[in-house]
């Protein structure tokens, strides 16, 4: 059989799927295993936790050999897996932990257009953070965005709330009062005036949490919110030119899929990133991304047939 395991490696969370000849046997959900989250040591203990979920024990389980079901290769999709160290590094972590199986990491836009079922098209993908990756069937591929929330992250549901604070700040600057958008944001955040929201912003710094807080913004520009849809229309503008920069380099129309949190789940942004791609087919990633790590994990080559 043909045993095969994917792995979406996420900031909050890392999400497998063990499969065998193409059918789920085994599913878990462990803690991130993000490298530059979590660091090695962390990232090795979810790793562990995961893959033992999914009947997988590493070395050191205790677990007799020939016990664990065989893993022919192993392909995870990481949150800003870009620079050669941390890529190398994941590879050596589950190498050590899948002894004999074709380990392949990749960046986790990469399993947006394979969980699509897709070898061709854009992945534009809107949660905590933001990036564009698309390929063609000749093996090309382009990316945009994904900078990272000091650089960029534009369209993301980070950015949307960090939008939301600098809009309540500035009103507060002005003499104004707090308007609809800033009581819902002050709310959520559960805050009594704006003049607390320096502290509490540099106080935080969780992403996660801001980028959760993005809801409290389409919330309000769905009921006519005139600052909370500017938000939300420079989002879509941000993310519209993303998908359309990679679009353009690979010379293809589309399709693009939509993945991560805050574009999965506010079809109000879906809608506003669809008006600015007129013209181009924009589909909802229906499945989660880790089918698209299992697709990708049986894509690879035998172990017996790897070359070194």
């Amino acid at each position: 059989m043909r045993s095969v395991i994917g792995l979406d490696i996420g900031g909050s969370k890392t999400h497998g799927i063990r499969a065998a000849d193409g059918r789920t046997v085994a599913e878990a959900v462990a803690g991130s295993a993000n490298l530059a989250a979590v660091g090695p040591a962390e990232a090795g203990r979810q790793l562990d936790a995961v893959l033992a979920a999914l009947g997988v024990p590493g070395p050191g389980s205790g677990v007799a050999p020939g016990v664990a079901p065989e893993v022919d290769a192993v392909c995870a999709g990481a949150a800003g897996a870009d620079g050669a160290e941390s890529v190398a590094t994941m590879i050596r972590l589950l190498r050590d932990r899948v002894p004999g199986a074709v380990v392949s990491v990749v960046h986790d836009a990469r399993l947006v257009l394979a969980a699509a079922g897709l070898d061709e098209g854009a992945a534009l993908i809107a949660g905590t953070g933001s990036v564009a990756w698309g390929a063609r069937a000749d093996g090309a591929t382009a990316r945009a965005g994904g900078w990272g929330h000091l650089l960029g992250d534009e369209g993301s549901g980070y950015r949307v709330a960090l939008d939301a604070v600098r809009h309540c700040l500035d009103r507060m600057d002005a003499g104004r009062p707090v308007d609809a958008l800033g009581a819902a944001l002050l709310d959520g955040v559960g805050l009594a005036g704006p003049h607390q929201l320096i502290d509490f912003f540099y106080t935080r710094q969780d992403r996660r949490f801001w980028a959760e807080q993005a809801r409290v913004v389409t919330a309000l520009a769905a009921q006519g919110d005139t600052a909370a849809r500017a938000i939300l229309d420079t989002a879509a503008d941000a993310l519209a030119a993303l998908a359309a920069r990679v679009l353009d380099r690979l010379g293809r129309p589309g399709p693009v899929v939509l993945g991560g949190g805050f574009a999965v789940h506010e079809p109000l942004l879906q809608d506003a990133v669809r008006e600015r791609l007129v013209g181009t087919e924009v589909r909802v990633l229906a499945a989660a991304p880790a089918t698209g790590a299992v697709r990708l994990a049986r894509s690879l080559p035998r172990p017996e047939l790897e070359i070194i």
